[in-house]
């Protein structure tokens, strides 16, 4: 009786320990499995990452030259509003200046990854904690740092929009090459004569667009190749974890 119980027991031991082996080598292949699979993703969204900061460096390209116009816009008629000054200006140049020192639009920052790694959860997949930190750091930097847009929305972009034609106003975005000032409907348009009457002297859109170019300026000076720094840095960690 004894022994029977005792190679009962046994075999029960024996039986039990290969389910147990089972069960963990089951669980180590889903482990594994499930590690594989977050490798994988998360080179995606690493692979995606970088593509998105090629986009806010292109971006960055093409605002640079936004800003260049529209500074030497503000900066070419300013005698004109601030006192008077003529000099080297006609109708089609008033106007035309005038309307390219307006535009005050934030970039719009490509974050399409960042935005759904934060979302869903899905950042933990980012192994690195420092890239993870560098990735809040630089797409909460750029989020902050609109602002710098944002005060250009002044007294004299709206004073500007307000009193010149709409419809010129379309004509001059889709038919004028940006810097060739003698745009010819910069010159057809009603009542131009009373528009550039009231830009001459005008102390108190003088002071708006003195505003215009200061922002300009810092942006341009400043925010802009701030931005493209840490665009730059945080593009050389992704590729580097990616690989």
């Amino acid at each position: 009786m004894t022994a029977r119980e005792s190679i009962s027991w046994s075999r029960v031991l024996a039986e039990g320990a290969v389910v147990v082996l089972s069960i963990l080598l089951a669980l180590a292949v889903d482990e594994w499995r499930g590690d594989v699979a977050d490798r994988a993703a998360e080179r995606e969204y690493l692979v995606r990452l970088v593509a998105d900061i090629d986009a806010n460096l292109e971006l960055i390209e093409r605002q640079h030259g936004n800003q260049q116009s529209q500074l030497s816009s503000a900066r070419l008629i300013y005698p004109l509003v601030s006192r008077g000054d003529w000099e080297g200006l006609d109708t089609a140049i008033v106007v035309r200046a005038a309307y390219l020192a307006t535009p005050s639009s934030s970039p719009t920052w490509v974050s399409h990854t960042f935005r759904e790694l934060s979302s869903t959860g899905r950042m933990v997949l980012i192994r690195s904690s420092n890239l993870r930190a560098e990735l809040l750091s630089y797409y909460g930097y750029l989020d902050a740092e609109d602002y710098v847009y944002e005060l250009m929305s002044t007294k004299y972009r709206d004073a500007v929009r307000s009193r010149m034609d709409p419809d010129l106003q379309l004509k001059l975005r889709a038919e004028c090459n940006p810097r060739d000032f003698r745009c010819p409907v910069a010159v057809s348009a009603p009542d131009l004569d009373q528009f550039v009457a009231w830009i001459s002297s005008n102390v108190e859109l003088a002071d708006g667009l003195r505003r215009v170019i200061i922002q300009w300026a810092r942006a341009d000076d400043e925010f802009l190749p701030r931005v493209e720094q840490r665009s730059r840095a945080l593009r050389t960690l992704l590729v580097a974890e990616a690989s």
